[in-house]
């Protein structure tokens, strides 16, 4: 007879098939690898996000971090622009 895991224990396997893969996964919690692959279709399928500490994100949770991202790359992008352009007037500079 099949095993039955709670939803807990199916989210955990997850979160820990996400961070080792799922093959190491199954061998460490001593669970089928096609159980996890089972499991993470359907998560996908059910379109479950799950956070860096394996709780769920709500859609709204989604769209904050989504922006939060945005927001950050772009900066990042500026940054950068800053830097190279400070890189070229030093080697401008250097060369005289």
């Amino acid at each position: 007879m099949a095993k039955s895991y709670t939803k807990e224990e199916r989210i955990e396997a997850l979160k820990l098939a996400n961070e080792i893969g799922a093959t190491a996964a199954a061998q460490r919690l001593g669970i089928k690898e096609g159980t996890i692959y089972g499991w993470k279709a359907r998560a996908r399928k059910q379109k479950m996000v799950f956070d860096s500490n394996g709780r769920q994100m709500s859609e709204e949770e989604i769209k904050a971090e989504n922006d939060r991202l945005r927001k950050e790359l772009k900066q990042a992008r500026e940054d950068i622009e800053i830097l190279q352009d400070a890189l070229g007037f030093f080697a401008k500079s250097r060369r005289k």
